[in-house]
């Protein structure tokens, strides 16, 4: 049997999966004789008193009255009679109800009354918690006994059991105590360090301490075994306890395991949009892909956004001649480029992008022309089209959204930080603002794509608390939950999004979505790794080069692979400055940057490495197409991406 003391059962939980379990917590109780704390006396400030005396001396004053008498601003005076008819010492009238009691009024002449407290010690990190229990005969210590099976006793670390509090250590209880006793409207009076004494000798006890699982973001909270909310102490021990105890955290995975009601198979609950058609996916199969939200999610992400504009924009281009605009972007001097597009833009009605225009290399023009939508090159072509087209969409939209080309740019901002690692994952969990521009675009370019202006996904709530509690469960159990806590918020929170892909997808599945977070997330573990990192002294035409060298050194690729060799040497150079461009400038930076044996590390830890890296680069590509996979090779991206975060955890 354990002993435990017994404070009620806290219940602060709401929305939680399951019910809550009984954790067994360890602490010593240490016996602290100490001057009366508590909120027993009148609780008066200076003010208070002063008006007080002055209502019991001269009898019923009026607020002007009583700010003549002490100088004291007329407000204030109004708000310290506010406090006394609260507290009841006064009448509406100003008029003495009750004295202040002789502890308020002759303070100076009673001696303090001492009583007797307990202070807990929990045994784990061997914080104090910030609970002070007065002992009386109305509050005396209840225990009770509990069945060792109805808990998880935690183990305690000896290292804590001669570590007895000191006087400071009370006097901070107290305040913790002051501060939520503030929240409540009670005050707390500070007794003096010298008049505090504490019995060495303490009494071991466990706390009854609730633990559950929320349907937020499926982590564990536990309640404060004193009915206080949440123990914050309590929580951050438990979780180092999970990086050292693999018993414990096999404990919780498994209760996690127990909790969800999830099952293969699950469907599609959203119902097809108009546009949906078997003859819209035969003439436009990309920016209807596109168009579709990811099969666990509500609403479009701003990748699924800027895509669905870029494919809008392909689409209303190519049912259009667009030979002689090629040729005439072709046979363009580069330099030219600018004032071309800014006069066509203004002769069809559109503003002029803040940042100007830039020129359109030949090598996106083949692009284009080999299939693919990169929206520079789209917009480039379709301002040239609608300049010499009256009946252009283009005009339309000019006409409704002369800003046009500054909101793609701002789209295009927001988007490219998610995609690069920055944030948490693009999984809105509301309509996003841009949507509504979304749909007038997209319809305005292809009036055969029609919209509702509704969603028309049936959200099940309990089965998205399933998906977010195994994907969670499962990517702690990948990591542990010691190098699982190393990771930022932002960064667990796309591997957790990616990971619920992974959990409920099948063959042939648009992995898109899944490619980005996989890319994000390992752009994103770069980061800590390169930050206040000396960058090599070497020109810039040399570091592509200089990595290789590197590379090949360390066994880490035979050669360094063409997703890497492509690599902007603009963009390495900024990252190395402290700026993250691209995952790709990120490898090429670390290999700069990392010493022979650092790389022997990463050798010994991951031989593919580079390879890994430079295949998920190549999988994301733009980050627009549709990206059906087989199952296999999305558990093949998965493991590569993760073993890669661990490797650069590692370093």
């Amino acid at each position: 049997m354990l002993k435990l003391l017994d404070y009620g059962k806290p219940n602060p939980f709401s929305g939680i999966i399951g019910r809550p379990r009984s954790l067994a917590w360890p602490v010593h109780a240490y016996r602290v004789t100490l001057p009366k704390v508590s909120n027993d006396g009148d609780g008066l400030n200076a003010f208070e008193r002063v008006i007080l005396k002055l209502l019991d001396v001269f009898g019923i004053l009026h607020a002007d009255e009583l700010a003549d008498e002490t100088r004291i601003p007329l407000d204030l005076v109004k708000g310290v009679l506010l406090r006394l008819q609260d507290k009841g010492f006064i009448d509406e009238y100003n008029a003495i109800i009750r004295q202040e009691r002789n502890e308020g009024l002759n303070e100076e002449g009673n001696p303090p009354v001492f009583v007797t407290a307990l202070l807990f010690r929990e045994l784990v990190s061997g914080k104090i918690l910030p609970f002070l229990h007065q002992l009386d005969d109305a509050n005396p210590l209840q225990k009770k006994e509990g069945e060792e099976k109805d808990f998880r006793t935690i183990r305690w670390d000896s290292s804590h059991k001669r570590n007895a509090p000191t006087q400071r250590d009370v006097i901070n209880t107290l305040r913790a105590m002051k501060k939520r006793a503030a929240v409540l409207g009670m005050e707390y009076k500070m007794p003096p360090v010298q008049q505090i004494t504490i019995i060495a000798e303490p009494e071991f006890y466990h706390l009854d301490c609730p633990i559950a699982i929320q349907k937020s973001d499926s982590e564990f909270r536990i309640a404060d075994p004193f009915g206080n909310g949440f123990s914050l102490i309590l929580e951050k021990s438990f979780e180092q306890m999970l990086e050292l105890e693999d018993n414990l955290a096999g404990w919780l995975l498994t209760w996690k395991q127990q909790l969800s009601t999830s099952g293969p198979g699950k469907q599609d609950t959203r119902q097809k949009e108009p546009f949906e058609t078997e003859a819209n996916w035969q003439r436009y199969p990309k920016l209807i892909a596109s168009l579709k939200p990811a099969s666990n999610a509500q609403f479009r992400t701003l990748a699924k956004i800027y895509a669905s504009i870029e494919w809008a924009l392909f689409y209303a281009c190519c049912v259009r001649p667009f030979k002689d605009v090629i040729a005439t972007l072709k046979y363009t001097e580069q330099s030219q480029h600018a004032a071309l597009l800014e006069q066509s833009a203004q002769a069809i009605g559109l503003e002029q992008p803040s940042q100007g225009f830039r020129p359109i290399r030949e090598g996106k023009l083949r692009e284009f022309e080999n299939g693919g939508a990169y929206q520079e090159t789209v917009l480039a072509i379709a301002i040239l089209q609608a300049r010499n087209d009256e009946g252009h969409p283009l005009r339309r939209l000019a006409a409704t959204q002369p800003d046009l080309i500054n909101r793609l740019i701002a789209i295009s901002a927001k988007r490219n930080e998610k995609a690069h690692g920055k944030g948490g994952a693009d999984a809105p969990q509301h309509e996003l603002t841009d949507e509504p521009f979304l749909r007038e675009v997209v319809h305005t370019l292809v009036r055969d794509i029609v919209f509702v202006d509704t969603p028309t996904f049936i959200s099940d709530k309990d089965a998205q608390v399933d998906e977010l509690l195994d994907a969670r469960a499962s990517i702690q159990a990948e990591f542990g939950f010691k190098l699982f806590n190393r990771l930022s918020m932002h960064l667990q929170d796309r591997l957790i999004h990616a990971e619920r892909f992974f959990l409920s997808c099948h063959d042939g599945d648009d992995a898109a979505t899944y490619v980005g977070d996989l890319y994000a997330a390992a752009q994103a573990s770069f980061e800590k790794l390169l930050a206040d990192r000396l960058p090599p002294d070497v020109s810039d035409p040399q570091l592509i080069c200089m990595a290789e060298s590197k590379a090949v050194s360390a066994n880490l690729c035979e050669v360094l692979p063409e997703s890497l060799q492509t690599v902007k040497t603009l963009t390495v150079r900024q990252t190395l400055q402290g700026g993250s461009q691209s995952l790709g400038a990120c490898v090429i930076a670390l290999l700069l940057v990392s010493d022979e044996d650092a790389l022997a590390t990463i050798y010994d830890m991951q031989p593919t490495f580079v390879d890994d890296l430079a295949n998920l680069i190549i999988q994301r590509g733009h980050g627009n197409e549709p990206q059906p996979l087989p199952k296999a090779e999305i558990a093949k991206l998965r493991k590569a991406a993760l073993s890669t975060i661990k490797t650069l955890l590692e370093q």
